[in-house]
């Protein structure tokens, strides 16, 4: 939906409220402007031609249908509303899955620069928070991740591909596809004999 038409639905909907204030606002200005007879809001504006004005509109809020209009107007803007933070929440869901795709390819590069020489697992304990961090946010989006064999592994190979492949995936914006990837690494690290 436009700006324009969004904005002019709200417009709509928002004078339409003005009857159902109306009783309070009504019943304040008598209390705190026009209990003066002598202030300025009495001379401005007469008593007789508020009471006029408001009557008008506590009339205009029994009709059935301004009471009609108002209930189909709130659902609209309830649904443009939920349509909106749906989408707002899916362009974050978006961007935190590409966040995370570069994180794996970034932890791939690094792993892979790691182990050029030997020492595997070890030399790379401190990139393991890193994992560790990078494994958690994969969770919380339902991807599988591999458990903690993968550092029994002769060596980085599995989790280097591992984090290129679902990685390269996840920053495409292939998050369905991300996740297959993920999960035809499963049965490759079930299989593979242990160090």
């Amino acid at each position: 939906m436009s700006k324009w038409l969004k904005r002019f639905l709200f417009g709509i909907w928002g004078l339409l409220l003005i009857p159902l204030i109306t009783p309070i606002l009504d019943k304040w200005l008598e209390e705190n402007v026009f209990s003066d007879p002598n202030g300025m809001a009495a001379t401005v504006v007469p008593n007789a031609m508020a009471a006029t004005v408001f009557n008008d509109l506590l009339a205009l809020g029994q009709q059935r249908w301004f009471k009609f209009a108002l209930v189909f107007l709130t659902g609209i803007v309830i649904g443009v509303s939920l349509e909106w933070l749906n989408r707002k929440s899916d362009e974050k869901k978006a961007f935190e899955l590409r966040s995370l795709g570069f994180k794996f390819r970034s932890l791939s590069d690094n792993i892979k620069i790691r182990t050029a020489s030997s020492g595997w697992p070890d030399n790379v304990r401190d990139l393991k928070p890193a994992i560790l961090s990078a494994f958690i946010s994969a969770k919380k989006f339902d991807l599988w991740v591999p458990n903690e064999h993968v550092y029994r592994l002769p060596d980085a190979s599995f989790l280097c591909e591992y984090f290129r492949c679902v990685g390269k995936l996840l920053e495409d914006g292939h998050f369905d596809r991300a996740n297959s990837e993920a999960l035809s690494w499963k049965p490759f690290l079930d299989k593979v004999k242990l160090s």
